[in-house]
């Protein structure tokens, strides 16, 4: 049997049983931001060819995050990450660099945001990944995914 069949099966909310290659499984070593407990993930498509996709926890079934590329939605986004940052994912070349931001739905998809302040960075090799805070920085952890059609701002 080869590596690309092997599988494993979680029991998800979500999502209920899902089978997945634990050699492709994302390692946060620290958790993701808040929850430090859940390290192992897989990433699964919401749907075909949509930029939207789910970052399912299998340490913690319950925890899934909806996550997307930023630059799909914000081309000129750059996450200013010091290298030295990236060297602990043994990142040397960007290319070698995955790029997430965690979406948050606020309740119509009109209202959704992103925390890009907060990007997710994965050595697309290793699978071996960190959430980073962006410290100076003028993103925003919940900056709206489609400014043109959100409702004006109450005054």
């Amino acid at each position: 049997m080869s590596d690309s069949q092997v599988t494993a099966t979680i029991r998800t909310n979500r999502f209920g049983e899902i089978a997945y290659d634990p050699d492709k499984a994302l390692y946060f070593p620290g958790g993701l931001l808040g929850f430090p407990d859940s390290a192992r993930y897989v990433v699964l498509d919401h749907e075909e060819d949509s930029p939207f996709k789910w970052l399912q926890s299998i340490d913690e079934t319950e925890l899934a995050f909806v996550i997307a590329d930023p630059l799909v939605f914000f081309p000129d986004y750059k996450a200013h990450i010091r290298k030295e940052e990236l060297a602990s994912l043994n990142i040397h070349n960007l290319a070698d660099a995955v790029v997430f931001v965690i979406l948050s739905l606020h309740g119509t998809p009109m209202d959704m945001t992103a925390n890009l302040q907060g990007p997710i960075i994965v050595n697309a090799e290793s699978r071996v990944g960190r959430q980073f805070v962006l410290k100076e920085s003028d993103y925003k952890t919940k900056h709206p995914l489609f400014p043109d059609l959100a409702p004006p701002a109450k005054a």
